[in-house]
């Protein structure tokens, strides 16, 4: 679940892990009456019915929520303060859903969505987009797809237009992908001689094997070369559905025009005639592969470990609590093992924890930088700690300061309408009703010292771990670990 611009595969799993902490919580309540509020044209009225309003009291306005008769859900934001409207379409076409040994199909697509439509090549793309002063992109991450524009309110409809056709007509010119896939092949290449995104990648395939997680979003050097245009095309034609996807506008705009412009520009979206058969469904990996395994990088001199274990789904019940003790444990720089490992013993360049639960089961972990010599050190210290932060409940002043940090940080996560924007997308794609906004700082609130503790014992208690080593071989065995080779093949 992450909105950075960079592929997936050149980015550290920590900075991945963190950055989706904040995202996630859960709801309990059902929705608010319907308002009043309708909009559409003479050919396809809305009625006031089919409108229902959110109130999101953290930033003073509502999310109006309605469906257009393609299926496309559609959210609309008021935020009037600024003269600035952003919108994201997400669609339910990401890496999970990539064909079998073809890994980053979903990404290149996605990439290749802006060089190419019905009406418009690249460089006419590019001068309108410039000449609006916003912003369109395209991104594909583990479960979704994105297209993102950030603009003036007056421009938004040249935006909208243009990302309309980006999603119902791209046409992949041959050019254009060959150009982008020789370019992401290199990235790839050049990210492999990285311990982070070497690590990362190693440590997804062991947890999940063939899953939808297994492979990174991005693919791999090698998966990208038997990648076809006519793979983009098939990829599209079977995954990029309206009633898969939304809109949502958030800034200057009232829920009337958000739902009118809605209908101008992606009411006649419809799915495309698909020719290959229904897309492939990837079964989770029931057993990871456990052990400690050694990527051998004889020239560092430092080692990076990733230790984990198969988590939860976003929306597991435990989530609160258990993101609660994942904060108290490593994912602050006031965590536990922080302070011990990092603070007190002096052992490490960075240790935290991190739960990546998105609308699959991701992993719980804890990823760690030390000098190579003394990785096992830092290995023991840390079982330390998580067998005595599974049977030890955490102190309650403990559980009030992460739970103050995260009810009072909450705002802060929705505060532009760019923020705001993204963050629904991600309610929208964990399948979390709406009244996530209103939820969140009572779910929070509730989590106790034995509720985190309980969750705490699921997550690391009778569990297969998978250890990841990448750093130099000959100095680790010389301390004392003894870990196999990664496999080439599942």
């Amino acid at each position: 679940m992450a909105p950075l611009n960079t592929p997936a595969s050149t980015r550290t799993l920590s900075g991945i892990l963190l950055g989706s902490l904040a995202f996630l919580s859960a709801c309990a309540h059902t929705p608010s009456s319907p308002s009043s509020v309708g909009a559409g044209n003479k050919s396809q009225p809305v009625s006031p019915e089919a409108v229902v309003r959110y109130p999101v009291p953290a930033m003073h306005t509502s999310i109006y929520s309605s469906r257009l008769p393609n299926g496309l859900a559609v959210y609309v934001v008021p935020r009037p303060d600024l003269p600035l409207i952003s919108f994201r379409i997400g669609i339910r076409a990401g890496s999970a859903e990539d064909p079998p040994g073809k890994g980053g199909t979903a990404a290149l697509a996605a990439g290749l969505l802006g060089r190419g439509t019905r009406n418009h090549d690249a460089l006419s793309i590019f001068r309108i987009v410039d000449g609006t002063g916003g912003s369109l992109e395209a991104s594909a991450g583990r479960d979704f797809t994105t297209v993102s524009g950030d603009s003036l309110s007056t421009e938004a409809p040249t935006l909208l237009s243009l990302a309309s056709e980006m999603v119902a007509s791209p046409t992949f010119p041959q050019r254009e992908f060959d150009v982008k896939k020789a370019s992401t092949i290199a990235s790839l290449i050049d990210a492999e001689s990285h311990p982070g995104p070497k690590g990362t990648d190693l440590f997804y395939r062991l947890l999940f094997g063939h899953g939808p997680y297994g492979h990174p979003p991005a693919g791999t050097s090698g998966s990208l070369k038997g990648i076809t245009r006519s793979d983009l095309a098939e990829f599209v034609a079977a995954r990029y559905r309206p009633d898969r996807s939304v809109l949502i506008l958030a800034g200057n705009i009232s829920p009337r025009e958000g739902l009118d412009l809605a209908r101008r520009y992606f009411g006649s979206w419809a799915p495309q005639p698909v020719s290959s058969p229904a897309p492939h469904t990837r079964v989770a990996m029931t057993s990871p592969k456990t052990g400690i395994f050694l990527v051998d990088k004889p020239e560092l001199r430092q080692s990076t470990v990733f230790y984990g274990t198969p988590g939860i789904a976003r929306q597991d019940p435990s989530f609160y609590n258990a993101l609660v003790f994942n904060m108290i444990l490593g994912g602050t720089n006031t965590s536990t093992l922080n302070r011990v490992v990092r603070q007190k013993m002096g052992l490490v360049y960075y240790i935290h924890t991190g739960l990546d639960a998105e609308r699959r089961p991701g992993p719980f972990l804890v990823n760690f930088q030390t000098h190579a010599p003394n990785t096992k050190k830092v290995i023991t210290a840390m079982n330390k700690v998580l067998a005595a932060a599974a049977t030890t409940p955490p102190s309650p002043e403990k559980v009030k300061a992460v739970k103050d940090e995260l009810v009072g940080g909450f705002p802060f996560l929705m505060n532009t309408t760019s923020k705001l924007a993204s963050l629904l997308l991600v309610v929208w794609s964990d399948n979390l009703k709406l009244t996530y906004f209103t939820d969140y700082p009572d779910q929070v609130r509730r989590v106790t010292p034995e509720s985190a503790l309980a969750a705490g014992r699921h997550l690391l208690r009778d569990k297969p771990f998978v250890t990841v080593i990448v750093g130099p071989q000959k100095i680790l065995q010389k301390t004392g670990i003894k870990g196999q080779p990664a496999p080439q093949s599942f």
